[in-house]
């Protein structure tokens, strides 16, 4: 199945941002649009792909710009771009918070200049990745099982499903859209 990079509505408000292929590092992300405000799914790996993902959700959150953020778990590709939305509220489950603060992004950076086959190993998987200037942005908010927000005017539920792909998994869900 192809698709292609970018913004697709999923349904009523309901966004996901995908990024072709989909391989190591190159995670997708989701936006919920409400009256008013949204909310973000996501962050992106660096600071880079991050900043183009918000320029292209644009036109959605114009009239209802960011003003949450969910972490889904915390594994890079889905929080190295919180910084670029700090002053937002930023929530992510209890182990997720936890587990962000273990891998920071300047190890990452620094294996991207490693030497020998664990450089090049490294480079081989995430060299399109920038790391260098990620400041680590946790979340201002956590919570533990399930969580509900209003955005917009639109409940969004957060459910910790973890230890699953990390300790903190949580899925996002829309009852209103009927949408995961």
């Amino acid at each position: 199945m192809s698709y292609t990079l970018g913004l697709h509505e999923l349904s009523n408000g309901c966004h996901a941002y995908l990024q072709p292929d989909g391989g190591w590092g190159w995670s997708n992300a989701g936006l919920i649009v409400g009256d008013g405000a949204s909310l973000l799914v996501d962050t992106l790996f660096d600071l880079k792909i991050t900043q183009k993902m918000l320029d292209t959700m644009a036109h959605a959150t114009e009239k209802a710009p960011i003003s949450t953020v969910v972490n889904t778990h915390a594994n890079g590709d889905h929080c190295y771009g919180n910084q670029l939305l700090s002053g937002k509220e930023i929530i992510a489950s209890a182990a997720t918070a936890h587990e962000m603060s273990e891998v920071p992004p300047a190890m990452l950076a620094a294996l991207n200049s490693a030497p020998g086959d664990v450089g090049d190993l490294f480079r081989h998987f995430f060299g399109e990745f920038d790391f260098e200037g990620i400041e680590p942005t946790l979340p201002t908010k956590t919570f533990t099982g399930k969580h509900s927000v209003t955005v917009g005017g639109r409940v969004v539920e957060l459910v910790e499903v973890g230890p699953a792909h990390t300790a903190g998994d949580t899925l996002v869900f829309v009852p209103d859209a009927r949408t995961v």
